[in-house]
Parts: C-alpha cells; sequence; structure tokens
C-alpha cells in the first residue's frame, strides 16, 4: 500500500511541476488541459481500462442525441446548451461559489454564510443542502442515492457524469428520473481525452474535485471559491456505499488535483496519514 502510494505521488509531482500556470489566478488552457490529463494518470493508477469509459460516454452520448432523450425534451442537446450557460452565468456572477463535499457537517453548515452565493453539492452531499435556495448544481456519477432522487423531483440541474463503472447505473437512475412528474435538467460530462457529442470534459476525477473543476472551467476564480465537507482522511457521512480502502486512496487523488488548482489549504487533512 505504502510503495503504491509513493509511486503514485511521483506520478502527481511531475504533472504538477512546471505545469500549473496561473494568470490573475483564473484558469489558463494550460491548467484546464492537465487537469484532463490527470484522469489518465488516475486511470493507470487503478488498472482501469479506457476503452470502459470511453464506452459508456459513447453510450450516454447516443441516448442523448436525440429531439426527446429518454422521452424527456428538456434533456436535449439544445437544452443542456442552455443549462450550461446559465449555469456558467450563475456562477460567475456569484459573490462566492461554496462546493459542499460528502464530509460536510451540520457544524459547518450552521457557521457558514450561504446567502449571496451559489452552492455546487458533490453528489449525495446534496442530501445536506438540499433545500437551500441557492442550489445551484450537483456534481454526480449516481451513487449518492437516495439524496439525488429526492431533489431529482424538484428540477435541480444535474451535471451527470458517465464512466467505464457506472453504465449500468446510470441508465437505470435516467430511466427512473423521466417517469418523474418533474425531471431534472442535465449537463452532461466524461472522462476521455477525445470529445463526445453533446458532452463535457473540465477535468478532475472524484465528484468533489469534479465539481472544482466544473467551477474553475467555467471560468470562476479561484480566490471566489470556498470548499466544506472536503476531507482526506474520512469518509464522509453523505458518500454512497463504497470500499473504503480504494475511497481514501481516491480522497487521495482528490487532494492532487485540488492542489493543482491552489485550493489544496481548504480541505482537512487531520486525519490522513498519507498526505
Amino acid at each position: 500500500m505504502r510503495t503504491r502510494h509513493s509511486k503514485t505521488h511521483i506520478n502527481t509531482t511531475m504533472i504538477m511541476v512546471h505545469l500549473v500556470d496561473w494568470l490573475g489566478r483564473v484558469v489558463t488552457e494550460h491548467l484546464a488541459s492537465q487537469l484532463i490529463q490527470v484522469q489518465s494518470v488516475v486511470r493507470e493508477h487503478f488498472g482501469w481500462n479506457y476503452d470502459d469509459d470511453l464506452s459508456s460516454a459513447n453510450k450516454m452520448s447516443v441516448l442523448f442525441s436525440t429531439h426527446s432523450p429518454f422521452g424527456v425534451e428538456k434533456w436535449s442537446v439544445k437544452a443542456r446548451e442552455t443549462n450550461k450557460n446559465n449555469l456558467q452565468k450563475t456562477l460567475t456572477e456569484s459573490e462566492r461559489v461554496i462546493i459542499v463535499g460528502a464530509s460536510i457537517t451540520e457544524e459547518e453548515l450552521s457557521t457558514t454564510d450561504l446567502e449571496n452565493c451559489a452552492i455546487i453539492a458533490a453528489d449525495g452531499s446534496v442530501g445536506a443542502i438540499a433545500t437551500h435556495h441557492n442550489l445551484a448544481c450537483v456534481v454526480t456519477d449516481f451513487d449518492g442515492n437516495p439524496h439525488l432522487d429526492a431533489v431529482a423531483k424538484s428540477e435541480v440541474l444535474f451535471v451527470a457524469h458517465a464512466h467505464g463503472d457506472n453504465q449500468q447505473r446510470w441508465e437505470k437512475t435516467l430511466d427512473k428520473w423521466n417517469r418523474y412528474p418533474s425531471q431534472p435538467n442535465l449537463i452532461l460530462t466524461h472522462q476521455v481525452n477525445q470529445s463526445i457529442n453533446g458532452m463535457e470534459n473540465y477535468g478532475g476525477f472524484t465528484d468533489g474535485d469534479r465539481a472544482v473543476c466544473l467551477a474553475i472551467g467555467l471560468g470562476v476564480k479561484s480566490e471566489n471559491i470556498t470548499l466544506l465537507g472536503f476531507s482526506t482522511g474520512q469518509i464522509g457521512k453523505w458518500s454512497g456505499n463504497t470500499n473504503i480502502e480504494q475511497k481514501l486512496m481516491k480522497l487521495e487523488w482528490m487532494y492532487k488535483i485540488i492542489e493543482m488548482i491552489g485550493l489544496e489549504q481548504q480541505v482537512d487533512v487531520s486525519a490522513s496519514s498519507a498526505l
């Protein structure tokens, strides 16, 4: 375990050195490229197959290429592009963007000013913030239920992610959501190197750091981002069912990606011995 971690640390260091290029702390094309390239390093580290990620993304792209995907007109390419533009406007015009992770606590929420901001929830953490009027979107790879289903009924915007390990999950979930009286709004994302029709890749790996990459990719300045509930040493109460050992390794990668963006000081590493 420790040996593999050391190899991982070297790889991510090589990615980070001389690659994070800031211009007034606004994301550059160079940084955006690195946030996508790190996905390949993560994939290699865990031994995951690129073709599986590609297959899932292509399947999602095809199913969502019609005028009324899953029988829902508001899930069309045109509607999703409008959703992306509206989200970008919301995030860039907000004084602050607060991104909520799976380790969020009631104490953090009660002591944080959640007004005059836009809130992005990472997957199941939406359960802690679901009713807040400033919720801008939920970034998810569909393992945050039952909290996802609960807010999907209220037309919340989901940034819905396809990867090689969740194809059945996203198909099943979306086939359920299309039967709700009011369906959620969608933006679709993937994690492969090539362009996929109707989908975006803002970089990142876990729902938490992908939420940060989303904000950065849509033009939010890093100094306007506040992270709540981000931790490397514990599995948050809002996380879905998971392999604990693998999840902790994923959280190490989450930290590295957030470090590339320059927000690592907002991540709680107090319970982690690996960083």
